[in-house]
């Protein structure tokens, strides 16, 4: 007859086997995030389950996902890098049970002890990979406290450090990949332009200067003269595509200065406001109450920001919501403090973008506007990326868009 304990070894082997499969099939972050979550939640019977993850871009740890928390509560969730909770469980990678360490308890500042006591929280459980923390796991319910428990604990939580690592390690292989690839389309989309653009130019300068002849030529009451405007403002049309062409192909060089983040955003701003007040557009701009300085040509971000609101404009003929916000973006852990940089968010609840033609979106010439030459994000790319940066979309269609501008600290 086989011992308590040996049928208790025997489950927890079951359920680590278990744990790790599901696990190893996923690598989309907010999926992974639901399935620890719910795995904890129903081999531990917790009452309440807190997922906070160290976020590069916000900084610090915040929140990925709870059970059994209000929304208030769950809001209260984040830690700063340097935050104590922080630093204790990455200088001694166990968990930190309140009842049990109230010494520890202690060194934890007010603030930390409060959201702990909101949340309901009985333990804290690090989760490290490859000697990082990678976040914690903030715990309610007596299953998971008991001596069995906690180890086996520890050992899902290590499981799952793991498998946040690599799905990381995979997010930013494909957008290393993604960003690979569309610059060399936009490489190979120049060079097309800028042949184009040189052989369409001179003839399209003769064609111009003869009907401009002509219509100067011909007395105001001639039926020809009506067509020849017409003739001219599509020349002059054409032409502008062609300035966008050579824009895209051959960008100015750019002029690097130390600028505030926070001017730039407000200038545009004023530069669309009279359109968004036509367009029945509410505007609101969210910046932190600290200057963001950068290294950067101001005049080519402002046409970033530009482009990307006229954009979101287009997307609300009917009114709507035009949300701009920034925020820092701190230095990795081990790297210089310029390695920074700024997340600029154009936020809008418009008609949003559909599947199809979000993947083609930076493709150069691919437009659904009528009257668009598809070189807007093109060039936004272009300029994004020769500042040691990157765009992300992330659209619902028939909701709205959020476009994400990521600029490097130092230029590039």
């Amino acid at each position: 007859m086989r011992s308590h304990s040996s049928e208790g070894g025997a489950r927890e082997r079951r359920v680590l086997q278990d744990f790790a499969r599901a696990l190893s099939v996923i690598v989309d972050a907010p999926q992974l995030h639901t399935v620890i979550a719910a795995q904890l939640r129903d081999v531990f019977d917790l009452e309440r389950l807190a997922i906070v993850l160290h976020d590069p871009v916000a900084g610090g740890y915040q929140l990925a996902e709870s059970r059994g928390l209000d929304e208030d509560t769950a809001q209260l969730l984040s830690w700063e890098e340097g935050a104590r909770l922080v630093r204790w469980l990455r200088v001694n990678e166990e968990p930190l049970v309140l009842a049990e360490q109230p010494g520890v308890v202690e060194y934890l500042d007010e603030q930390e002890r409060n959201k702990l006591t909101a949340s309901g929280s009985q333990a804290a459980f690090p989760l490290v990979a490859m000697n990082r923390l990678t976040g914690f796991l903030l715990v309610g319910g007596e299953r998971a406290l008991d001596g069995e428990g906690r180890d086996l604990l520890m050992q899902m939580a290590h499981q799952a450090a793991l498998a946040l690592e690599n799905a990381a390690l995979v997010s930013e292989q494909r957008a290393r990949l993604r960003r690979l690839y569309r610059a060399e389309r936009l490489a190979t989309a120049g060079e097309l332009a800028a042949g184009a653009a040189h052989e369409i130019r001179n003839p399209l300068t003769s064609i111009r200067s003869t009907i401009q002849h002509l219509y100067s030529s011909l007395p105001e009451e001639h039926p020809a003269r009506e067509d020849a405007q017409g003739i001219l403002e599509e020349v002059d049309r054409i032409n502008g595509i062609l300035e966008a062409l050579l824009s895209f192909a051959r960008p100015s060089e750019a002029v690097f200065t130390l600028v505030r983040l926070d001017d730039l955003v407000r200038q545009s701003v004023d530069l669309i406001a009279a359109q968004a007040r036509r367009q029945g557009v509410e505007v609101a701009v969210d910046l932190p109450a600290d200057a963001i300085p950068l290294v950067a040509d101001a005049g080519l971000l402002k046409q970033v920001l530009l482009n990307l609101m006229l954009n979101a404009l287009q997307a609300m003929e009917e009114g709507g919501h035009l949300l701009i916000r920034s925020q820092s973006i701190p230095p990795r852990r081990g790297e210089p403090a310029e390695s920074g940089g700024a997340l600029i968010e154009v936020v809008d609840d418009g008609s949003g973008i559909p599947e199809e033609t979000l993947e083609r979106a930076f493709d150069p010439f691919f437009t659904t506007k009528a009257t668009g030459t598809g070189l807007g994000l093109s060039i936004c790319y272009g300029i994004v990326e020769r500042h040691g940066g990157d765009i992300e979309i992330e659209t619902h269609e028939g909701e709205g868009t959020t476009v994400r501008v990521r600029l490097a600290g130092g230029g590039k």
